[in-house]
């Protein structure tokens, strides 16, 4: 045999005992087979102590915990194998998208775990149906559901153009009886909306220290949106602060959770706070088009 054939059988060997070490160590104690949980989706039911909205929702992972120990993240669906048998507690948490990118996923921090025992089978799955609410201490600053008689998103001093309403009938599960729809064109360039805009200085007070703020919303989309903060010291607007750049939906509504918990812990010596949304025609959109729904700014009280 040929140097070189010896060389090869030799890294073989070693490459293949690399291989059969790592499998035999990758699960702790003697148990080898492991049980199996299926989880499809995450079932969102209203919590009857709170006033929340429409319920739509994008729950995209899970997060496993048995006895309290983590045993991974997964996307949904999911079958996933558990190194237990018997009964044990398990815990799901209900993960997203953080503003909408892949690279920042996270449990949701405003929906209930699920809990329940389990009967772990070993090669044996079980299906779970997980049904959360958000928590009671959720607190919705604002909703913007497009159901009443006037629009909180009003036109800024940038904007010439404003939101209206567009109707559905029939009436949508998700969307009620109208959604808002705003509308470019040649003459009409720029969408900027924002709440309260029109009273300089006044808005909403959102927790700091870290305190998780998110604004959840419903969108379809065929420009770019831009979703941020106004932000305000005594009165005074200090910043107009973006937080996210939201791509055309190819008319796909999507749901996205938006993290505002950085930019309201890092203006910690704002009065008030107030969310903005805009959209210039891009030059390659004939009639940029607009919608959003269910719309929610929540903190924990």
């Amino acid at each position: 045999m040929t140097k070189e054939g010896n060389i090869f059988i030799i890294v073989f060997l070693v490459l293949l005992f690399l291989i059969s070490g790592t499998s035999c160590d990758k699960f702790e104690g003697s148990q080898t087979i492991p049980a199996y949980i299926q989880v499809d989706t995450f079932y969102l039911e209203p919590n009857p102590v709170i006033e929340e909205g429409a319920l739509t929702q994008n729950i995209t992972d899970v997060w496993v915990y048995v006895d309290d120990q983590i045993i991974g993240v997964f996307e949904l669906p999911a079958i996933v194998p558990v190194l237990t048998e018997g009964n044990h507690k398990l815990t799901l948490y209900a993960g997203v998208k953080y503003n909408g990118m892949s690279g920042t996923r996270g449990p949701y921090p405003f929906y209930e775990p699920y809990i329940t025992d389990c009967d772990f089978i070993v090669d044996s799955i079980k299906i779970i149906i997980p049904s959360i609410s958000y928590y009671s201490n959720t607190f919705f600053t604002w909703i913007e559901d497009f159901e009443g008689g006037s629009i909180s998103l009003q036109s800024t001093n940038n904007s010439d153009t404003s939101l209206q309403f567009i109707y559905h009938d029939p009436v949508s599960p998700d969307f009620g009886h109208a959604s808002g729809a705003g509308y470019l064109d040649g003459q009409h360039t720029v969408l900027e909306c924002a709440t309260y805009a029109d009273e300089p200085g006044e808005g909403y007070i959102l927790p700091g220290a870290t305190a998780p703020v998110f604004l959840e919303m419903d969108y379809n989309i065929n420009n770019y949106l831009i979703v941020g903060l106004f932000i305000y010291d005594i009165g005074v607007q200090i910043t107009q602060h973006p937080v996210v750049v939201l791509n055309p939906t190819d008319g796909i509504w999507k749901k996205i959770y938006i993290n505002f918990t950085p930019s309201v812990t890092g203006y910690p010596q704002a009065d008030y706070f107030n969310v903005y949304i805009r959209t210039d025609k891009e030059s390659s959109v004939e009639l940029p088009v607009l919608k959003l729904d269910n719309i929610k700014l929540i903190h924990k009280k």
